[in-house]
Parts: C-alpha cells; structure tokens; sequence
C-alpha cells in the first residue's frame, strides 16, 4: 500500500500582511523553519515520499524550496503551478492522475502549524470501509469553522461551513485522507472548495478522525505570533534543541543498509537488510535524523550514472516506505580515490573525509557532537570521527573486515549490524 500527499499552500496569506508580502505564507519562518518544513517531517513520520506542492504566491521560492528538499533524495516532491488560484478542490481537478499509483491520498492545508500524527491518521483511515476520513479538532468559536456532526462508528452525518447555530464544535481541520476512486471522484466534480462544494457530497460516506493534540492556524499576525511560541516546545518534542539542532545517525549504505553488492548499478539488486525498517523507526522517534553518506566511485569509473543511482536510491527508500520507515536525506560523493591509503582523506566529501556529513550539518540542522556514524568500513568509521561526531560504530554486515595493523589508533564501537547497535545509542543519550 502506497500513500501519496497533496500540500495545498498557494495561498496569497492576505491576513498575514506585511510578512506575507516579500514571502509566500508556506515559507514563513516559525522558530526559525520555514512551514513546509514542519509538514515535512510529520509526512516523513507516516513514511510518506511523493509529495505534490500546488504553488501561486511567489513561486520562485517555493521551487527553490523544492528544489534544495529534492537534492536530499529521500522524498519527491512536485509542483502544480497555478497561474490563477483553483481553490481547494481546483488543485485536485487539475492533476486528476495523481492517485494513479497510490491507495491513498493525504490533503493538507498547509498554512496550518501542526503536530498531528498522519501515521495514525492513516491507519485508521486504512481501517474502515469508507472512502474519505477528515480530521477534526474541537473548535471555540464553532460559527467560525466548518462543524461535523458525527454519529456511531465516527460517521459524518452533517456538515455545515460556519453555522449560525452549531450542532457541535467539532472542527474541519484541513485535513484530509481519500481513497484512489474518491480522489477521483473529486477530481470530476470540478469544484472548487473542499468546504463548500466536496465535503456535503461525502456526508453519509465519510469519518472524522478527532486530534486532541496541537493544530493551529497561523493565519493572523496574532495567530503567527503564538505559533513562534508554540513551536519551540514542539521542536524539543522532536529533538531539536532551542537553537533548532537536533542529533542525526549517519549511515552507510551498501552493507549497512542494504546487502553489499560491488558496484552495484541494478535497482533490481537493491534488498534491505534485516531488521532496517524498525530501526530507523525507532530512532527517528526519539528524535534522530537517519542521514545516509555513501562512497560511490562507480560514477567516476563509468560503471554508473546519476541517474543511475538515483534510480538505486529510490528503490531503497521505496522498500523502506513498504515498511513505515524513512531515512532523512541521502549525500553521496561519485570522486575516485587517489591514493591507495584508505585511512587518508584524499577528498573532503569522500569517506574518511568528513565533507558530506559537514554538509548534512549546515543543511540539516543537525548536533554533530551527539550524534553517531555507522558504517561496515574503516573509512566510515574515520569519517564519523573526522566530522567530529560523537562516536563511530563498525558493523560486521558488509563485506570482509578492511582493518587491519596498519589502522590508525582511534577509539570506535564495534556491532554485528545496525539493528545491534542501536540500542547502545539510545542508551548513550542518558549518559
């Protein structure tokens, strides 16, 4: 089962005057990240990879937005430009064959600041038979919101865009789940809100899914002012510390990830290892970037190309999302070696050069001194230290030991795989 997400964020944020005149409201920095870059990591939560942008508002930016978060190969992520605003329902309209290859489809409004679970949201639309799931959250002001009236089994049995006289208070959220046929069906309708013109056709067909936790709309200087608040306790929550760094995993790839083959150059050879997916899990949840670095000098022979491996990468993050997981963002350096020493740094991006995590640092955010390289070569192992990280872990599930007497004098954990290591780096974030 696949699922796909379309981010709505074309709006001009005309309540969000003067911050929105020079930026698009999708891009506003809230705690020093952009929006999108907090629904990024909750889609990335849920392990979702194909992401459509629909754009209006300063698009230049956004696309350049789009173009740095694709460079980190872990997610796609496409633009639908819109000359003239299509409302809501518009932008399902205008790319009707996105949910082509996917069994669901998540619908975001994304002037939003949020802390949903779209994992469990996901699931629970998985669970019942229906084919749209709108989250709900309870509203203050129900006249203000477009209010649910919900019966056995979370049905939808009413809905009414800001009612004079509220049957409840809870709230459309903006968030939405569709099956492949009603995403299609929407798309037919041709209509242009969600609110007024698509929802009333789902009532009697449709649940609501109730989040009690954080959901707020920035949309007023006031509201954006609290969201700066806000959003620190809900960047601790996730790792982050107050200067917005948080600590990574960097990985190998090939050995440490995925069974080792020399040069490999056949999508068709990629296989995770065991015991992958739960890991990565695990550590992301606690608040670690899963950051992959990987030699690949198969470019520079001409035994690959970008695209090559690009198309390798993808399948790897594809038997991942199989599996719920994700990595965080993908480096690689394609130069040759050039010397025979592997202990020396020939290169700065080239493993044991520390060039590749040091741009994961700058791009990413991310707490080098706490955080760990893993990696089934003596070359991994130097990186991480070279970086300056914490500590560096060798795993044994790559292909045969390259240490030997020669290997400098430097101080690193030993593991059979990742999976084993894993639980000596949680236990180190109490020491």
């Amino acid at each position: 089962m696949t699922a796909k997400a379309l981010l709505l964020a074309a709006g001009r944020g005309t309540r969000l005057k003067p911050i929105t005149i020079d930026i698009p409201k999708c891009l506003v920095q809230i705690s020093g990240r952009p929006l999108l870059d907090y629904w990024l990591d909750l889609l990335g939560d849920a392990a979702i990879q194909d992401i459509l942008i629909n754009t209006h508002s300063h698009p230049d930016q956004v696309r350049s937005y789009i173009s740095e978060v694709n460079k980190r190969e872990a997610m796609v992520l496409r633009e639908s430009h819109e000359p003239e605003l299509l409302g809501s329902a518009g932008t399902v309209t205008a790319n009707p064959d996105f949910a082509d290859d996917a069994d669901a489809i998540i619908i975001i409004y994304a002037d939003n600041l949020s802390a949903v679970s779209l994992e469990a949201m996901l699931h629970y639309h998985r669970s019942h038979d229906d084919p749209f799931t709108m989250m709900l959250f309870h509203a203050s002001d129900p006249r203000t919101c477009g209010i649910a009236s919900l019966e056995k089994d979370n049905h939808i049995v009413s809905f009414v865009e800001k009612p004079e006289h509220p049957e409840s208070n809870l709230a459309n959220a903006g968030v939405y789940i569709l099956d492949r046929e009603a995403y299609r069906e929407v798309a037919a309708m041709e209509a242009f809100d969600f609110g007024y013109d698509v929802i009333p056709r789902f009532v009697g067909r449709m649940r609501g899914w109730v989040w009690d936790g954080y959901h707020r709309d920035i949309g007023t200087p006031q509201a954006y002012e609290q969201a700066q608040k806000d959003a620190i306790h809900l960047l601790q929550q996730r790792g982050y510390d107050l200067q917005c760094t948080r600590p990574a995993v960097f990985l190998d790839r090939d050995g440490t990830l995925i069974e080792h083959v020399d040069y490999l150059a056949d999508p068709a050879a990629v296989r995770l290892l065991p015991g992958i997916p739960e890991s990565l899990r695990k550590l992301r949840r606690l608040g670690f970037a899963c950051v992959v670095v990987s030699n690949q000098s198969a470019i520079a022979r001409g035994m690959l190309t970008e695209e090559g491996l690009y198309e390798i990468n993808r399948e790897m993050c594809r038997q991942l999302a199989e599996h719920d997981a994700v990595v965080d963002a993908i480096y690689w350096c394609p130069e040759l070696p050039k010397s025979k020493d592997r202990y020396a740094v020939d290169h700065p991006d080239r493993k044991p050069g520390p060039g590749m995590l040091l741009r994961a640092v700058r791009e990413l955010n991310i707490r080098i001194e706490d955080s760990w390289m893993i990696g089934d070569m003596i070359s991994d192992v130097l990186a991480g230290l070279n970086a300056g990280c914490r500590g560096s872990i060798y795993v044994e599930s790559g292909k045969k030991s390259d240490i030997d007497d020669s290997c400098p004098d430097v101080d690193f954990q030993r593991f059979v795989d990742f999976p084993s290591a894993v639980p000596f780096i949680i236990d180190s974030m109490h020491v």
